[in-house]
């Protein structure tokens, strides 16, 4: 039954993608574009999982100041279920390649998010240096996985790449732990399960500099690992 019901959900997605293009196209690149189409896309996708979903300091997801929001990167099934990390002034950082998903990729760049070309070092660099002065300068918060790829359960080294640039716009970093799927939902059934996030205590950057960049991404790994083992743990496991 997943195999079937994994294919619908992107036939889904691409078409919720299709239905908002519009939107991006009246106001091309704004800020609150994927605050209001995450929270569409967020309620249908979880309706079709029949997920329930449970967030835990909900508030310090509205930021009010830039912010760089960190969180675990799972698997493909986070694009059904991490649209409710997004609010109003807040967009994701990306792969290039997205680019090329019909659809879904397109929107996600009209949308406003930030796209990067990780091959290139030099090129991937600047697009940070350019992201934290679009930060600044928009007073927007950026969500990124600094994973950098799926972890499939468990987890990998973070890259520096998004506590570079927090350091370098100064700006907060909000960690936020997101249950383990594989240990809690099981899409085979019609209620597949609860997802649950929890946001941490932010953590501020002011006075560091790029010499700490390595301690702080150890901090961050260590408090998100420790908090998404703690609410997978909270929650119905599956036989």
């Amino acid at each position: 039954m997943y195999p079937i019901r994994v294919v619908f959900a992107f036939i889904l997605l691409a078409t919720l993608a299709g239905l908002m293009l519009p939107v991006t196209l009246v106001r091309p690149l704004h800020r609150n574009n994927m605050g209001f189409i995450c929270g569409i896309v967020s309620r249908v996708m979880y309706r079709y999982w029949g997920a329930k979903l449970e967030i835990e300091n909900e508030q310090r997801l509205c930021t009010t100041q830039p912010t760089v929001i960190i969180s675990n990167h799972q698997d493909t099934q986070d694009m059904f279920f991490c649209e409710a990390l997004m609010r109003n002034g807040t967009v994701a950082m990306g792969k290039w390649e997205l680019i090329y998903i019909p659809f879904i990729g397109w929107l996600f760049y009209l949308a406003g998010n930030i796209m990067v070309k990780r091959a290139n070092k030099e090129k991937a660099q600047h697009a940070l240096s350019l992201a934290a002065k679009k930060m600044r300068d928009s007073n927007l918060s950026l969500l990124i996985f600094p994973e950098g790829t799926r972890n499939n359960g468990t987890p990998l080294p973070f890259k520096l790449g998004a506590f570079r640039l927090a350091i370098e716009a100064q700006t907060p970093i909000q960690p936020v732990c997101i249950s383990q799927r594989t240990h809690t939902m099981n899409y085979n059934k019609l209620h597949c399960g609860t997802v649950k996030i929890k946001c941490l205590a932010p953590i501020s950057t002011i006075g560091l500099t790029q010499d700490d960049v390595v301690d702080l991404a150890v901090r961050c790994r260590k408090l998100i690992e420790a908090g998404v083992e703690e609410i997978t743990q909270s929650l119905p496991q599956i036989k």
